[in-house]
Protein backbone atom coordinates (compact mmCIF):
# COMPACT_ATOMS: atom_id res chain seq x y z
CA UNK A 1 0.00 0.00 0.00
CA UNK A 2 1.30 3.36 -0.66
CA UNK A 3 2.63 6.09 1.69
CA UNK A 4 0.61 9.55 2.23
CA UNK A 5 3.18 12.56 2.10
CA UNK A 6 2.32 15.33 3.71
CA UNK A 7 1.13 18.27 1.31
CA UNK A 8 1.89 21.68 2.43
CA UNK A 9 -0.50 24.81 1.24
CA UNK A 10 1.69 25.44 -1.79
CA UNK A 11 1.50 21.75 -3.11
CA UNK A 12 -2.05 21.97 -2.39
CA UNK A 13 -2.31 24.70 -4.81
CA UNK A 14 -0.31 23.39 -7.57
CA UNK A 15 -2.18 20.11 -7.24
CA UNK A 16 -5.43 21.80 -7.47
CA UNK A 17 -4.83 24.14 -10.44
CA UNK A 18 -2.70 20.92 -12.92
CA UNK A 19 -6.25 19.07 -11.71
CA UNK A 20 -7.95 21.71 -13.30
CA UNK A 21 -5.36 22.59 -16.02
CA UNK A 22 -2.57 20.63 -16.67
CA UNK A 23 -1.10 22.94 -19.14
CA UNK A 24 -0.40 25.43 -16.67
CA UNK A 25 2.64 27.64 -16.94
CA UNK A 26 4.72 27.29 -14.38
CA UNK A 27 4.39 31.63 -14.12
CA UNK A 28 0.70 30.34 -13.17
CA UNK A 29 1.37 27.86 -10.69
CA UNK A 30 3.79 29.94 -9.04
CA UNK A 31 1.30 32.94 -8.97
CA UNK A 32 -1.36 30.50 -7.22
CA UNK A 33 0.78 28.51 -4.86
CA UNK A 34 2.52 32.40 -3.77
CA UNK A 35 6.28 30.99 -4.74
CA UNK A 36 9.05 31.60 -7.39
CA UNK A 37 8.91 29.52 -10.44
CA UNK A 38 11.86 27.95 -9.67
CA UNK A 39 10.33 26.65 -6.39
CA UNK A 40 7.30 25.44 -7.95
CA UNK A 41 8.99 23.77 -11.04
CA UNK A 42 11.09 21.76 -8.12
CA UNK A 43 7.84 21.51 -6.13
CA UNK A 44 5.84 19.94 -9.72
CA UNK A 45 8.83 17.50 -9.86
CA UNK A 46 9.04 16.70 -6.04
CA UNK A 47 5.28 15.79 -6.31
CA UNK A 48 5.84 13.62 -9.73
CA UNK A 49 9.20 11.57 -8.08
CA UNK A 50 6.95 10.64 -4.99
CA UNK A 51 4.14 9.68 -7.09
CA UNK A 52 1.37 12.00 -6.78
CA UNK A 53 1.49 12.93 -9.98
CA UNK A 54 1.14 10.30 -11.79
CA UNK A 55 0.40 12.14 -15.60
CA UNK A 56 -0.45 15.01 -16.89
CA UNK A 57 -3.46 14.72 -19.71
CA UNK A 58 -5.80 16.32 -21.91
CA UNK A 59 -9.94 15.24 -21.14
CA UNK A 60 -11.09 14.49 -24.37
CA UNK A 61 -15.18 14.49 -25.05
CA UNK A 62 -16.39 11.31 -25.67
CA UNK A 63 -18.91 12.51 -28.08
CA UNK A 64 -16.65 14.00 -29.89
CA UNK A 65 -14.95 10.88 -30.92
CA UNK A 66 -17.31 8.62 -31.51
CA UNK A 67 -17.44 7.78 -27.59
CA UNK A 68 -21.12 8.68 -27.11
CA UNK A 69 -22.30 5.78 -24.71
CA UNK A 70 -21.18 5.17 -21.39
CA UNK A 71 -22.32 1.55 -19.76
CA UNK A 72 -21.39 -0.02 -16.55
CA UNK A 73 -21.01 -3.66 -16.28
CA UNK A 74 -20.88 -5.92 -13.05
CA UNK A 75 -18.50 -8.97 -13.96
CA UNK A 76 -18.79 -12.11 -11.98
CA UNK A 77 -16.06 -14.59 -12.19
CA UNK A 78 -16.67 -18.56 -12.70
CA UNK A 79 -14.29 -18.92 -9.83
CA UNK A 80 -11.64 -16.86 -7.92
CA UNK A 81 -8.05 -18.69 -8.07
CA UNK A 82 -5.14 -16.70 -9.45
CA UNK A 83 -4.48 -17.97 -12.76
CA UNK A 84 -8.55 -16.68 -13.96
CA UNK A 85 -8.36 -13.58 -12.59
CA UNK A 86 -5.08 -12.66 -13.67
CA UNK A 87 -6.43 -13.55 -17.27
CA UNK A 88 -9.39 -12.02 -16.98
CA UNK A 89 -7.50 -8.58 -15.75
CA UNK A 90 -4.97 -9.14 -18.82
CA UNK A 91 -7.81 -8.98 -21.24
CA UNK A 92 -9.34 -5.97 -19.12
CA UNK A 93 -6.01 -4.19 -19.22
CA UNK A 94 -6.08 -4.41 -23.15
CA UNK A 95 -10.09 -3.36 -24.17
CA UNK A 96 -10.20 0.06 -25.16
CA UNK A 97 -13.31 0.33 -24.71
CA UNK A 98 -12.91 -0.22 -20.58
CA UNK A 99 -12.08 3.40 -19.32
CA UNK A 100 -12.31 1.65 -15.59
CA UNK A 101 -12.08 -1.66 -13.99
CA UNK A 102 -12.30 -2.02 -10.07
CA UNK A 103 -12.20 -5.19 -8.15
CA UNK A 104 -15.46 -5.16 -6.08
CA UNK A 105 -16.75 -6.52 -2.93
CA UNK A 106 -20.66 -7.93 -2.71
CA UNK A 107 -22.42 -9.65 -5.16
CA UNK A 108 -20.19 -9.36 -8.02
CA UNK A 109 -16.48 -9.22 -8.78
CA UNK A 110 -15.57 -6.46 -11.38
CA UNK A 111 -17.13 -3.30 -12.24
CA UNK A 112 -16.49 -1.85 -15.26
CA UNK A 113 -17.01 1.16 -16.57
CA UNK A 114 -16.79 0.89 -20.71
CA UNK A 115 -17.06 3.61 -23.26
CA UNK A 116 -18.16 2.47 -27.49
CA UNK A 117 -20.30 4.61 -30.38
CA UNK A 118 -23.36 2.70 -29.89
CA UNK A 119 -25.66 0.51 -28.30
CA UNK A 120 -24.73 -2.19 -31.16
CA UNK A 121 -20.76 -1.77 -30.39
CA UNK A 122 -21.74 -2.56 -26.88
CA UNK A 123 -23.77 -5.65 -27.79
CA UNK A 124 -20.59 -6.93 -29.97
CA UNK A 125 -18.53 -6.39 -27.18
CA UNK A 126 -20.12 -7.87 -24.64
CA UNK A 127 -21.35 -10.91 -26.18
CA UNK A 128 -17.85 -11.52 -28.41
CA UNK A 129 -15.44 -10.73 -25.83
CA UNK A 130 -16.37 -10.06 -22.67
CA UNK A 131 -18.78 -12.73 -22.21
CA UNK A 132 -16.91 -15.11 -24.19
CA UNK A 133 -13.79 -14.76 -22.04
CA UNK A 134 -13.32 -18.41 -19.99
CA UNK A 135 -13.10 -16.59 -16.56
CA UNK A 136 -16.40 -14.40 -17.21
CA UNK A 137 -19.56 -16.11 -15.60
CA UNK A 138 -22.17 -13.03 -16.17
CA UNK A 139 -22.23 -9.54 -16.73
CA UNK A 140 -24.77 -7.11 -15.75
CA UNK A 141 -24.88 -3.78 -17.73
CA UNK A 142 -26.52 -0.79 -16.94
CA UNK A 143 -26.65 2.02 -19.39
CA UNK A 144 -25.88 5.69 -18.41
CA UNK A 145 -28.54 8.09 -19.28
CA UNK A 146 -27.02 11.65 -19.08
CA UNK A 147 -23.69 12.62 -16.88
CA UNK A 148 -24.81 14.14 -14.32
CA UNK A 149 -21.31 14.85 -12.96
CA UNK A 150 -18.06 14.22 -14.29
CA UNK A 151 -14.51 15.11 -12.52
CA UNK A 152 -11.34 13.25 -11.91
CA UNK A 153 -10.00 16.13 -9.70
CA UNK A 154 -9.54 14.84 -6.20
CA UNK A 155 -10.67 17.14 -3.25
CA UNK A 156 -7.08 18.41 -2.06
Amino acid sequence: MSEEISLDIADRAILDLLQRDSGATLDRLSEVAHVSSASAWRRVKALEAAGVITARVALVNPAKVERRLCVFADVSLHDHDDKKRTAFERFIAAADEVMECHSTAGGRDYLLKIRVRDVAAYEAFLMERLLAHPSVASAVSSFSLRELKFTTALPI
